[in-house]
C-alpha cells in the first residue's frame, strides 16, 4: 500500500508507540523496477487531501527507478510504496506503526477494503521531504549507507578476511545479502549463507569475518 509512519513525538502522543524512520536495500530487481518515495515537485498536503479517496493520489506521488545495489532512506513522514519486481531488506526503528494511505482498490481476505487512515496520514506527511538515495560502491570494504539519529547501517564487503571490534553501547544486526563463509565470534565458527540474518550482542567485544561475503551492518545510534 500506499503509506506513512509518524515521528516520535506523534506516535508518542497519539498511538502510545516510537514513530518508524526506515531504510531500503534493493537486494534484487528487474529492469524497470520502481518505487515510491515522496510527492512530485509542487504537490502540497492540501492537494493530496483532495485526490486521496481517488486513483488521483497515484499521480501525485514520486516514482523512482531501482536496481540492485540502492539504498533508500525513508525518515518519517515521507510518503511511499515498494511497487513489484523488487526483492528487498529493511532496516527499520522497532515499530510497525503504518497509516495507510491508498490500497490500489485491492481487498482483504475478506473481500473488504483494507482500512485507510486518511486524517493520521494528513497530519504526519511531509511533503518537503525528497528522496535520498545512495548507488553503493563494492570497491570498498566498509560503506555508510544510513547515519540517522536512530540507527546506523553500512555495508561491508569480505574479500577473505575482515574483523572488527565492537562497542559495547549496541548489538549489532548482520544481513547477509551475498556469497557465504563463516563468522567467528564468543571462539565459535559459524557457516553463513546469503540470505542469513543474525545478530552480535554488544558484549561480543569483537568478531572476524571470512570468505567472499556482502553484510548489511546496522545498529542502534
Amino acid at each position: 500500500s500506499v503509506q506513512v509512519h509518524p515521528d516520535n513525538e506523534y506516535a508518542r502522543k497519539y498511538e502510545n508507540s516510537l514513530g518508524k524512520t526506515e531504510m531500503w536495500y534493493i537486494l534484487d530487481g528487474e529492469p524497470g523496477a520502481q518505487i515510491i518515495c515522496g510527492v512530485k515537485p509542487g504537490v502540497t498536503k492540501e492537494i493530496l487531501k483532495e485526490s486521496m479517496n481517488s486513483e488521483k493520489i497515484a499521480e501525485c506521488l514520486n516514482y523512482i527507478d531501482v536496481e540492485k545495489g540502492d539504498a533508500i532512506y525513508i525518515p518519517s513522514g515521507t510518503i511511499h510504496a515498494l511497487l513489484g519486481k523488487t526483492l528487498v531488506a529493511e532496516v527499520q526503528q522497532n515499530s510497525n506503526l503504518t497509516y495507510r494511505v491508498y490500497d490500489w482498490g485491492r481487498v482483504g481476505k475478506d473481500g473488504k477494503p483494507r482500512e485507510l487512515h486518511i486524517q493520521k496520514a494528513l497530519d504526519v506527511i511531509d511533503t518537503e521531504k525528497t528522496p535520498q538515495i545512495k548507488k553503493i560502491n563494492n570497491n570498498e570494504v566498509k560503506v555508510n549507507i544510513v547515519d540517522s539519529e536512530f540507527f546506523i547501517t553500512n555495508k561491508i564487503n569480505v574479500n577473505g578476511k575482515f574483523e572488527e571490534n565492537i562497542s559495547n553501547e549496541s548489538f549489532i544486526a548482520f544481513d547477509v545479502v551475498e556469497g557465504n563463509g563463516t563468522l567467528k565470534v564468543f571462539e565459535q565458527v559459524y557457516e553463513i549463507n546469503k540470505g542469513d540474518s543474525f545478530i552480535i550482542p554488544a558484549c561480543a567485544v569483537k568478531y572476524e569475518l571470512n570468505g567472499e561475503i556482502e553484510l548489511l551492518q546496522s545498529y542502534v545510534s
